[in-house]
């Protein structure tokens, strides 16, 4: 159905292109044209700052989150427009009505010079750029006019590929983190090992009998039953075993391409495998079924939420828990925690899968074709993907809101990180910053990143696991054709949730794994071949580019 209502919407889209230029119809932003036509002569650098020795003039469109301030009166947008001679007139619009305004401005043709912060999927990319609305930045790129992102491309091929659409082209700027905030985390009660005299579990035998000791030998010390060896919690629908996936590695899976998708990574023949149907994967449910059946696993796993882990955790009732790139969410016994190893299960090569690629939110920022200053619009955005320009966008201005301190490290002032009114600190910046909600180009390092998940306690806690990460390179973002968009919406989910539901059961013993074989039938039934068959093209894609 949603594919329909994208095709349909880029039938609209083309008719209404069509139409408008048959009519010589404008948009808003077309009022301005001939403002625009006398400053064609500025001159547009390509390093540095300003970017135009003449003010050049440029609608935009954002979602501007909530704790953001307009971005027509925001401080820290102002000083850069200041800096780099480029003005935008923005259409700031709450981040819950964004969604309807993109989409009716294109549907109409209505189009601004750029989109900031878009939310563009893959598939809306490809579509867009079909009707001829967004417009490829290969040529801008190769031109100069993107500095910042070439320089990245060329030390990391990885990037140009997982930014690279279907058709060859790259069409938006991305957000890229190198920081530890993408590296998944686990985490063992260390204040219980030490308390029952157990050494840190290195294989996944060993993990048995510590969450079995965990169980039994009344670690909380209350002389109650009532230690909860393994929990976790759901975000979402279909996601109550995310538990379950971190695991992965500890089997193998994963080490040549990270999970790609849902139960789905590449083996050593380069040929896309779905987890899920695998032997090692029953070996997988074997082992967590018995789990379950001897109690070591939270009962509530798939279906309670966050908050009331964090209320076992207070209550120094829970043993081990996946979830989060930091523990600051755990509550007041958080420092009760640190993370395990990678625990073998197999006597291959084992990996920590818990890591997402450098690369996300990939259509975070596009320009439209009714654009006539691109190369201005990209350098505007590009300098975001330097580390000056991410620290404008996460940290505000130098020396007002910000310093760099001695090692080349980026530091809010106190009056910001502990904001003496009690604002948090996305309230403290919203009149600097435009990180707050994600999606805007920016490259996310050590240096700039201010979140939990830098902090020397953290960072030590992820070179536990540090030597196992999958290779930046190997982390795969499958990008898709219009066509295969489309066929992927016939199979993935379905196939995806009765998946997660099959999972859950052989889990849970509310089926036995003896039908392991008609479970794996039935996917086949529902042409997981083809599935997998287009997720083996945008592989093979990805590779040769």
């Amino acid at each position: 159905m949603k594919k329909r209502l994208v095709l349909l919407i880029t039938l609209v889209q083309i008719a209404s292109l069509l139409t408008l230029t048959a009519c010589g119809t404008t948009g808003k932003g077309n009022a301005d044209v001939a403002a625009k036509d006398e400053e064609t002569a500025a001159n547009i650098t390509k390093t540095g700052l300003p970017i135009a020795d003449k003010p050049i003039h440029l609608q935009g469109l954002v979602a501007k989150y909530e704790l953001v301030t307009d971005w027509n009166q925001h401080t820290g947008l102002k000083d850069y427009a200041s800096k780099s001679n480029v003005i935008i007139d923005w259409d700031s619009v709450p981040q819950n009505a964004f969604e309807e305004r993109r989409n009716l401005l294109f549907a109409s043709n209505d189009l601004p010079d750029f989109v900031m912060r878009a939310g563009l999927t893959p598939q809306l990319i490809t579509s867009y750029a079909a009707a001829g609305q967004i417009i490829p930045l290969d040529d801008l790129i190769e031109a100069g006019y993107a500095p910042n992102l070439s320089a990245l491309m060329a030390a990391d091929e990885g990037i140009r590929k997982s930014i690279t659409s279907a058709d060859g082209h790259i069409y938006s700027l991305p957000n890229i983190s190198e920081a530890d905030g993408r590296i998944g985390s686990s985490w063992i009660n260390k204040k219980w090992l030490d308390k029952l005299g157990l050494e840190m579990p290195t294989t996944m035998d060993e993990f048995y009998q510590v969450m079995k000791a965990f169980k039994e030998q009344d670690p909380n010390g209350n002389n109650k039953a009532d230690e909860i060896p393994l929990s976790g919690y759901k975000e979402k629908a279909n996601n109550g075993n995310e538990f379950f996936k971190s695991f992965y590695g500890n089997w193998g899976f994963g080490g040549n391409s990270g999970i790609i998708a849902p139960y789905m990574d590449v083996d050593d023949n380069g040929k896309i495998r779905y987890i899920a149907t695998d032997e090692k994967f029953k070996e997988m449910l074997t082992y967590f079924s018995k789990f379950w059946a001897e109690g070591l696993i939270d009962k509530e796993m798939f279906s309670q939420d966050m908050n009331q882990v964090v209320a076992k955790v207070d209550e120094e009732r829970i043993g081990y828990v996946a979830k989060g790139n930091n523990n600051l969410w755990m509550g007041k016994n958080r420092g009760d925690y640190v993370q395990n190893p990678v625990m073998r299960a197999i006597d291959g090569d084992v990996y920590w899968t818990s890591v997402s690629p450098k690369v996300r939110d990939i259509g975070s920022f596009v320009i439209t074709s009714k654009n006539t200053h691109p190369e201005a619009t990209l350098r505007w955005a590009d300098y975001f993907l330097s580390e000056e320009g991410t620290a404008m966008a996460r940290l505000g201005i130098k020396d007002v809101t910000y310093t760099i301190d001695s090692d080349g490290f980026y530091k809010l002032k106190d009056e910001y990180a502990n904001n003496p009114d009690g604002l948090t600190v996305d309230e403290a910046l919203s009149d600097y910053t435009i990180f707050q909600g994600g999606q805007i180009p920016q490259r996310v390092t050590q240096k700039v990143d201010q979140s939990a998940a830098v902090l020397p306690e953290m960072i030590a806690n992820k070179d536990v696991v540090r030597p196992y990460l999958v290779p930046d390179e190997k982390l795969m973002i499958p990008n898709f054709s219009e066509d295969e968009n489309i066929q992927l919406s016939t199979y993935a989910t379905d196939i995806e949730a009765y998946t997660e539901e099959q999972v859950v059961k052989f889990i849970t013993g509310a089926k036995s794994l003896d039908e392991w074989d008609n479970y794996v039938s039935t996917l086949n039934k529902m042409h997981l071949d083809k599935y997998l068959a287009i997720y083996q093209a945008a592989y093979d894609r990805w590779n040769q580019q």
